[in-house]
């Protein structure tokens, strides 16, 4: 599984994602949308970061989600993290 799949898959099972049609819109178009927009708490950000861990089989830290701001900041984020590892 890649990161970005990965990543839309912990973001649907923690907050619903693929529930909300105007981010899917902007999933399927490729284009940016801000975290904000998901009500993350630091709770669900752990849940997202737990779900993604196993997915990708890596470690990483619960910050990079509060630290991100935009979905592709986040996939970023954690692609650099693996890259370091």
């Amino acid at each position: 599984m890649n990161v970005r799949d990965a990543v839309i898959m912990a973001l649907d099972k923690t907050c619903g994602l693929m529930e909300r049609s105007s981010l899917v819109k902007k999933l399927n178009s490729d284009q940016d949308f801000d975290l904000l927009e998901l009500d993350l708490d630091s709770l669900s950000s752990y849940e997202v970061i737990m779900q993604i861990e196993d997915a990708l089989e890596v470690d990483l830290e619960p910050s990079i989600v509060l630290s991100s701001q935009t979905f592709s900041e986040l996939l970023m984020n954690i692609e650099s993290s693996i890259l370091h590892q």
